[in-house]
């Protein structure tokens, strides 16, 4: 008998909190502001050449207005994306220009990385299913591909964080992966 009621006490002692993630519980533990702008580390991995690029910069968005994410470090690179428009820049120089609205993997990818970095974690569900853990603050995030365009890029995109977001890892139908930590975060 006190086998039996050291079992139950055993099962209704505190454990640490981990618990598989839903967006709703994504969207409560984590947050973005209206504005925020911070640097990143990047690392690509090419697999037709086992070989890993690394890259630095900075970015900044304003939420449901712009995100910049411009390349510093080994060459200068920009990226510009609105809701309307995507555009990428080396210098002056515009290298390619989508528009959303006659593009529809560009709209896709669009309000993916809005919606990635600007935590508007509900919008995901329709392009992903969702699955993970949160430990206390920590959250990892495995999103899946369900919409055809964002299957025709990517296999799987894991998302780690506390508060903000802090890791993004991108894997590529082909075998290449991209590795993005975010750091110096401020609103």
């Amino acid at each position: 008998m006190k086998g039996y009621f050291l079992f139950l006490f055993i099962l209704i002692l505190p454990f640490p909190a981990i618990a598989e993630i839903t967006f709703s519980q994504l969207a409560r533990i984590s947050t973005t502001p209206e504005i925020l702008e911070g640097r990143f580390n990047q690392e690509k991995y090419l697999s037709a050449l086992d070989t890993v690029l690394i890259s630095t910069g900075v970015f900044n968005y304003q939420r449901s207005n712009s995100i910049r994410w411009e390349i510093l470090e080994p060459i200068q690179y920009q990226m510009l994306l609105t809701p309307t428009v995507i555009t990428n820049k080396q210098g002056d120089r515009e290298l390619s220009r989508f528009d959303v609205g006659s593009n529809p993997v560009a709209a896709v990818l669009g309000e993916v990385f809005f919606s990635v970095l600007t935590a508007e974690w509900e919008n995901l569900s329709e392009y992903f299913e969702l699955s993970g853990k949160i430990d206390g603050q920590q959250w990892h995030a495995i999103l899946l591909p369900l919409d055809q365009a964002v299957i025709q890029i990517f296999s799987r995109v894991e998302l780690k964080g506390e508060v903000l977001l802090e890791e993004i890892i991108l894997y590529e139908n082909g075998g290449d992966r991209t590795t993005i930590r975010l750091d110096n975060q401020r609103g």
